[in-house]
């Protein structure tokens, strides 16, 4: 495992965009890596259904509008990203769709970090579907931060989600980087007893310290409260980082979340390491 060299923010014009600056400097810091901050703000529509003689008239104000809300944000964060820790790279979003040119521009960094899902984006944010499409297109870590972090701090105690699955695999396998660092790292499975491997016998953990981690697993008895069970456990460890496989199925072409994975995203405390 090579590390976490790379990291692709997304920030936009809500001021939960500082927080999350805030947070991946120090993680930058904590994994020796550069930062790239993609700025891309999802604009107000709410006037387009207006009478084509008061069009003209309304998207002229609403751009400038628009832009004056962007500059300002922008600033904010630049001046925010200035004093000790690892230098930003500032880059707009131009001439492209916001979730599109955020794809395009990840496959080139290790790790992204967005924020939290939001039911009904307001103008300035991220648009409607784009933490989603982020996990399920990108092929890339993602970690969401939430809108009111719990805590300051990302990675120092980790609570793995483990089912044996390949999402959880994959999940597990990008956070190496952060398990390594970490003062605690538990596993949480929802079985009788620890999955292994079917022939080897091996589990989580002795995967584990075959790259120096060592780790606590806990067990719960199967349910369909995951979410609900999961951000309890994380609130009684004092984890500042949850690392689960993101689970989605197809319906008629769409990619959709499984009901674990969305419940975690928009009720979760504390960060999350997803990986589709």
């Amino acid at each position: 495992m090579s590390g976490i060299k790379s990291i692709l923010l997304h920030v936009d014009a809500m001021t939960e965009s500082v927080v999350r600056l805030e947070l991946t400097r120090r993680l930058a810091s904590r994994l020796d890596s550069r930062i790239t901050a993609l700025f891309a703000a999802s604009k107000d529509t709410e006037h387009t259904s207006y009478a084509y003689s008061a069009g003209a008239i309304l998207a002229a104000l609403e751009s400038e509008w628009d832009q004056s809300l962007c500059d300002e944000a922008k600033r904010r964060l630049q001046l925010a990203g200035v004093g000790e820790g690892p230098p930003v790279s500032w880059c707009d979003i131009v001439g492209d769709s916001i979730t599109h040119g955020f794809l395009e521009e990840a496959a080139y960094a290790d790790l992204l970090v967005i924020g939290q899902q939001v039911e009904s984006p307001p103008t300035g944010a991220a648009p409607a579907g784009f933490v989603e499409a982020t996990i399920l297109q990108s092929g890339r870590p993602t970690l969401v931060i939430p809108r009111t972090p719990r805590t300051g701090t990302v990675g120092q105690r980790v609570l793995v989600a483990w089912d044996g699955s390949a999402q959880a695999a994959r999940a597990l396998t990008n956070a190496i980087p952060f398990l390594e660092r970490a003062e605690q790292v538990h596993v949480v499975s929802w079985a009788e007893r620890a999955r292994t491997a079917p022939f080897s016998r091996v589990d989580v953990r002795d995967y584990l310290r075959d790259h120096y981690i060592s780790a606590t697993l806990h067990l719960r008895h199967p349910t369909s409260r995951i979410a609900e069970q999961l951000a309890t456990l994380a609130a009684s460890l004092d984890a500042d980082l949850v690392v689960m496989g993101c689970y989605g199925h197809s319906r008629i072409g769409e990619r959709i979340f499984g009901g674990a994975s969305r419940a975690a995203l928009t009720s979760l405390h504390i960060p999350i390491l997803m990986a589709h």
